[in-house]
């Protein structure tokens, strides 16, 4: 089966004859203000640790995030990124179905498929993607695995956290996984906390807002009784060993570049969201996160998406989600001279 996703900068570089830094990636969901100051060179002092294994388990690791975010070393579990979870947990086999909230990340539905779990969508309707919860209650019969991303890739809307809290208790036979890998980029609060219902999951992201998805470093936290269930099927060692020593390098000190990132979501994403409003042919649905997902009136996306590539522009063309097609498409904020590149090149795509 065929992975879709953003951010394919190699492959795309390499069949155009450029190298990586000559194409600006919109494509991809990652922080528009690069590698966090520090962890480059933490990296290459610890070059000389791969040659022993890592921690089994990443303890350590877990203990940093537990007292970072106010829960248990014993509630959390390190992985090679949230994928690891998000294909562990419909392998459970303790769930009749899943219910997967859509337009949304496509591995929802592929780790249901590797798992053979059957799964169905509750898709959710243009022009703002909102969740209507009596609707989504009124499909849930107990015993299925949910999954909701939160803020939601790619259409960037968010469910309020207090909304989301009473949603899950209410349904306590339905088992929850909540992906908050974006939640960083907008200063909202995370669900994570000391006590946590036994129907909840929830995934934590590294790669996304502090721009490191090639180390591949992601959390799962969940009740004591769901971690160990899950730690008797825990692989040994797949967090690498430069993945530890990142993730315990930013849970340590990346807090204030955390901030910067939310600070230039806050000044640059409404400025950039009136220019996009202002092009004739586009319609932008509403949204909180650091991508932008917009609808096309006048041409497709994959024309869109080539019209841009000849500018050294990618994008993401999001046909391959379930319940768009290729009238969407969607782009991450970046760096402001990247932005204005973007910018331009649209404006002159509509002119």
């Amino acid at each position: 089966m065929a992975f879709v996703h953003g951010g394919n900068i190699i492959a795309t570089a390499s069949s155009l004859g450029l190298r990586v830094d000559e194409l600006i990636d919109m494509s991809s969901n990652l922080s528009p203000l690069g590698m966090v100051p520090g962890l480059r060179e933490v990296l290459e002092k610890g070059i000389s640790e791969i040659a022993y294994l890592p921690e089994a388990t990443s303890s350590s690791l877990c203990a940093l995030f537990a007292d970072h975010y106010g829960c248990k070393p014993q509630q959390v579990m390190a992985g090679n990124g949230t994928t690891d979870f998000i294909y562990d947990l419909p392998a459970l086999g303790r769930f009749k179905k899943a219910v997967i909230v859509n337009p949304t990340y496509s591995d929802y539905s592929l780790a249901c498929e590797y798992a053979g779990l059957p799964w169905q969508s509750f898709t959710l309707e243009f022009p703002d993607f909102a969740i209507n919860f009596a609707a989504l209650s009124d499909t849930l019969e107990g015993g299925e695995l949910l999954f909701l991303c939160n803020p939601n890739n790619p259409t960037g809307h968010m469910v309020d956290i207090h909304d989301l809290r009473t949603f899950i208790n209410n349904h306590p036979q339905t088992t929850f996984v909540i992906d908050e890998s974006y939640l960083p980029f907008t200063g909202e609060a995370s669900l994570v906390s000391g006590e946590l219902p036994d129907n909840l999951f929830i995934l934590c992201s590294s790669s996304k807002i502090y721009g490191i998805p090639g180390l591949r470093l992601g959390f799962v936290v969940s009740s004591k009784k769901n971690m160990a269930i899950m730690m008797e099927r825990c692989r040994p060692w797949c967090v690498n060993r430069l993945a530890q020593i990142a993730g315990e390098f930013l849970l340590a000190h990346g807090d204030f570049y955390v901030r910067d990132v939310q600070a230039f979501m806050a000044s640059t994403r409404p400025s950039f969201v009136a220019e996009l409003h202002a092009m004739p042919g586009l319609v932008v649905v509403a949204g909180v996160a650091n991508f932008i997902l917009c609808r096309l009136t006048a041409m497709t996306a994959n024309e869109l998406a080539e019209k841009m590539l000849a500018e050294k522009i990618m994008i993401r063309n999001c046909a391959s989600f379930d319940g768009l097609d290729d009238s969407y498409f969607r782009i991450s904020l970046k760096n402001g001279r990247d932005n204005r590149l973007f910018l331009d090149a649209m404006a002159a795509v509509f002119k």
